[in-house]
């Protein structure tokens, strides 16, 4: 069915984008179901959710996407960008998505606001009926890649760039292990995709963000933020501080920062826009190719984890070693990965060494409760071939894979109670291996 090639406006826009959201469902039964997450603020709206996937495969056996549209009543692209994904989804180029993913897509947050046209909301937390409908959500279906879709209209976006930007937002609230440089990484993989369609995405960060929606409207720029930006590490004196510009307290323009705190969510925040681009022009096409990169890059390895589906699995260290959830599927990990990323700051010793060529010694301990913890400690190994491991001289199995130069090694730990786990890696001495060239 055809997508919006116009805006949507006022009460009978939104009962437009309804009638749209129930046709979709009506011809695509068989792989998608509309829900209900509750009523507006005022009880005169329902807000649906429409969940597409592989009704065959158990949702166990899937990873779990969620995308959210038109939290901000006035950010109109929204409106049309929904629609679009929903289109993407049901067609045949998304079966792979499909088949390895339960998508949940929610058009219409704040039906209030698209009605009368206005924010309607907050730039601070969320507000209390987004707790519901999201907790109402998340309780069944805890999301593994998370995405929050906003729109810029003609005076919005940053005070030195007004009306014509689009912005991919990596959005997870914590520079914890890995996560900012993973990311980037994924944002840079969903601004190349847009490029690549005619459509030219910028990516900011969090902080960023702040700053430029809140920089003066001159479009200055907070002198302690342009300190910051252009601090120049070769006249460093040792004895110096950084100045760090000052934190906007509570500030989040995006409903999935809490799903990255409680579940280590995948999270990205969407700014389209409205202003520069209209629905004749392409408006909701240029919001669904980098959710379409996004959602594929489920559907994939990457190169640092064992399993396929997005990279949510490093829960303390970094690529070197890492801790990690157990799970012989995305649900058991899942289940895992919340328990042991609530213990996160437990992890009070994480280190690995070599003392000779063929040895590796590596050491975890923590320190909270909750046990058992069942975990995977992972490190990437220079060395190709793994003779064996022991846990406190107990063999143990093992498991490994490869990124395209080194041997990932995985070796499940369980702790009964606060201590130590000290392995014992033995292995070939190094020898290099180019990665053979492609082309």
């Amino acid at each position: 069915m055809p997508v919006f090639d116009h805006m949507p406006m006022g009460e009978e826009g939104l009962k437009e984008i309804y009638a749209w959201i129930d046709g979709f469902v009506e011809n695509r039964r068989d792989i998608a179901e509309k829900i209900l997450l509750g009523r507006s603020e005022h009880d005169e709206w329902e807000i649906p959710a429409v969940i597409v996937t592989n009704k065959s495969i158990p949702a166990d056996e899937k990873q779990t996407a969620i995308v959210t549209l038109a939290r901000h009543g006035h950010e109109r692209g929204t409106r049309v960008v929904g629609p679009e994904i929903l289109q993407y989804l049901g067609s045949d180029e998304a079966s792979e998505t499909r088949d390895k993913q339960t998508v949940i897509v929610v058009p219409v947050v704040n039906p209030e606001g698209v009605v009368t046209d206005k924010f309607n909301s907050t730039l601070y937390g969320i507000t209390d009926l987004e707790k519901k409908i999201f907790g109402t959500l998340c309780s069944k279906w805890i999301p593994d890649m998370m995405i929050d879709f906003h729109s810029l209209g003609k005076t919005e976006g940053a005070k030195y760039d007004i009306g014509d930007m689009e912005v991919i937002i990596p959005a997870n609230t914590t520079k914890w292990a890995m996560d900012e440089q993973i990311h980037q990484y994924v944002a840079n993989e969903m601004l190349k995709r847009a490029e690549e369609n005619g459509w030219p995405y910028e990516i900011h960060t969090l902080e960023d963000l702040s700053f430029y929606y809140f920089g003066e409207p001159g479009g200055r720029l907070p002198q302690k933020y342009l300190q910051e930006k252009v601090f120049l590490l070769h006249i460093q004196n040792p004895y110096e501080q950084y100045e760090f510009p000052e934190s906007l307290s509570g500030y989040t323009n995006y409903t999935c920062g809490p799903a990255y705190l409680r579940w280590h969510t995948l999270v990205f925040g969407m700014e389209t826009n409205h202003w520069s681009i209209s629905p004749e022009q392409g408006l909701g096409e240029s919001g669904m190719i980098p959710c379409r990169a996004l959602l594929e890059m489920g559907n994939r390895r990457f190169s640092w984890e064992k399993d396929t589906g997005y990279p949510t699995n490093i829960l303390c260290g970094d690529f070197r070693i890492s801790i990690r959830p157990r799970g012989n599927n995305p649900g058991e990990r899942r289940i895992s990965r919340e328990k042991i990323w609530k213990g996160r700051f437990y992890f009070d010793i994480l280190k690995r060494k070599m003392p000779d060529p063929e040895t590796t010694l590596a050491e975890v301990r923590y320190t909270g409760e909750n046990y058992p913890l069942d975990f995977d400690i992972c490190l990437r190994m220079r060395q190709n071939h793994i003779r064996g491991v022991t846990i406190e001289d107990r063999e143990v199995e093992f498991e490994t894979f490869r990124d395209g130069c080194a041997t990932f090694l995985c070796i499940p730990v369980t702790l009964a109670g606060s201590g130590h786990a000290k392995i014992k890696i033995e292995h070939d001495a190094f020898k290099r291996v180019a990665q053979a060239a492609t082309g």
